[in-house]
């Protein structure tokens, strides 16, 4: 061997069940390097180089004469850390696995190494084979008898794939590595940077949330408002004004049913206007403000009562002296309205019992509006949150569906959250949440405060 030589030694494993394929394949590839008509075969297949740096290639090659003991080969070569590259497998070795089964072994334990399927029969179609084992660009057929130069070609071209693709394996892994180490640099610069810039990111995010309130906004009202009034409110009142027209001029022919009819579909006007307003009201919790002041809840709800004016047979009772907080003084009372109002509205006890209580919980002030009205069965807890879902049928009730969903877009706009307990036949209590620190509440002691 000349000093420009380097000797390369390629491992080759051979499965087949005759041993004159073995002695074949020992003739054909373990002498390579003394044989000049695989040198002329190399250098057509790999390039003629006249550099006198010439890698001499050599093949330790193994033998085995079943797949199971083949593939036990593998296993073993890979746990030494010394892999086969190639393998010429016979497709039939009886009594023992086949050579697709060898091959499908072999590839779980190795997928990386290149087949040589060698058969002499029309076993398998080369698509019956590719359906089998998937195609795969590790996968060669050999057809017997062999042709030498055919073989030799073969294991070189395919030593030579193995080898240059592990070494693109070690190299991506070297890249890898280094990616990994400098990005632990960066990350570790990237963490003093986060250090410097903690106000700035402090606004970012609060800049961040304001925009997302906004976008929040302004997706729900896009021209909401303008379609409800005017669109939807003016047929509604030519609708009334037709009928309270044909109600007056035509009164004496009308009968006792078409009275009933002209009445029904004021009515329905009325409460298609209501509707509208709800929603309205609605779309303009979040964004509409008023002025944050101080309210003392002790003399709101009261006054709230006042306007409902409970029938007399029903009795409200505040249990504690409520808190004074910070908020808009408006939206508060439209959540206390609204669910003493429904208390009153739907109870339906000769004598209706309503109470409303505060308990201090963490940070957060704890409301309870409860009753003893014909409660809510639990599969309705959420439905009744959401916006049109009523419990009575719209014949039998002027309920338009929103005042819940207005309450609980404002409570959770404040940072709390609202809920209903309740017992069919015994009652429902509403629970809500408000922030204490947030809303900037004064601390005030619970002492029972009745109101009727």
């Amino acid at each position: 061997m000349n000093n420009g030589e380097k000797e390369m030694v390629h491992r080759i494993l051979v499965i087949d069940d005759n041993p004159d394929i073995h002695k074949d394949f020992q003739t054909i590839l373990g002498e390579e390097e003394q044989d000049t008509e695989l040198d002329e075969l190399r250098a057509e297949v790999l390039g003629d180089n006249a550099d006198e740096s010439v890698a001499k290639t050599r093949y330790e090659l193994n033998f085995a004469s079943q797949g199971k003991e083949g593939s036990e080969k593998i296993k073993q070569a890979l746990c030494e850390n010394r892999p086969y590259e190639l393998a010429f497998i016979d497709s039939r070795m009886p009594p023992g696995w086949d050579g697709l089964e060898t091959i499908e072994h072999i590839w779980k334990t190795d997928p990386h190494i290149q087949i040589v399927i060698c058969t002499a029969y029309s076993d398998y179609s080369w698509e019956e084979i590719a359906k089998r084992l998937g195609k795969s660009e590790n996968l060669l057929m050999l057809k017997k008898p062999f042709d030498s130069a055919e073989v030799a070609q073969l294991a070189s071209a395919l030593t030579e794939k193995w080898s240059l693709a592990r070494q693109a394996s070690m190299k991506m892994e070297q890249l890898e590595r280094m990616v990994k180490e400098r990005t632990d640099e960066l990350t570790k610069i990237n963490k003093q940077l986060e250090q410097e810039v903690a106000e700035r990111k402090r606004a970012q995010e609060k800049q961040t949330e304001l925009f997302r309130q906004v976008e929040s906004i302004n997706r729900e009202l896009k021209d909401f408002a303008s379609i409800v009034s005017h669109d939807l409110k003016a047929p509604l009142r030519g609708i009334k004004t037709l009928a309270n027209w044909i109600s007056t001029d035509y009164a004496d022919k009308l009968d006792k049913d078409g009275r009933e009819q002209i009445d029904l579909l004021s009515g329905r006007v009325d409460w298609m206007h209501q509707l509208i307003e709800g929603v309205l009201e609605y779309s303009r919790v979040g964004r509409t403000k008023e002025e944050w002041v101080q309210v003392n809840l002790s003399q709101v709800v009261p006054k709230v009562i006042e306007m409902i004016a409970p029938p007399e047979n029903i009795t409200i009772t505040i249990e504690n002296k409520l808190p004074t907080i910070e908020c808009e003084p408006t939206r508060i009372m439209q959540v206390f309205q609204n669910l003493l109002g429904n208390a009153v509205k739907y109870m339906d006890k000769p004598n209706g019992q309503i109470k409303v209580g505060c308990v201090q919980e963490d940070s957060f002030w704890k409301f309870s509006v409860s009753d003893n009205g014909p409660g809510i069965e639990e599969k309705h807890f959420e439905k009744i949150f959401q916006i049109f879902q009523t419990l009575s049928p719209r014949e039998d009730s002027e309920s338009t569906g929103v005042g819940l969903t207005i309450i609980k877009k404002i409570v959770e706009l404040y940072g709390g959250k609202i809920w209903v307990e309740s017992t069919v036949g015994e009652g429902s209590t509403f629970f809500f949440t408000l922030p204490k620190q947030k809303m900037g509440a004064k601390n005030a002691k619970l002492a029972p405060n009745i109101v009727g």
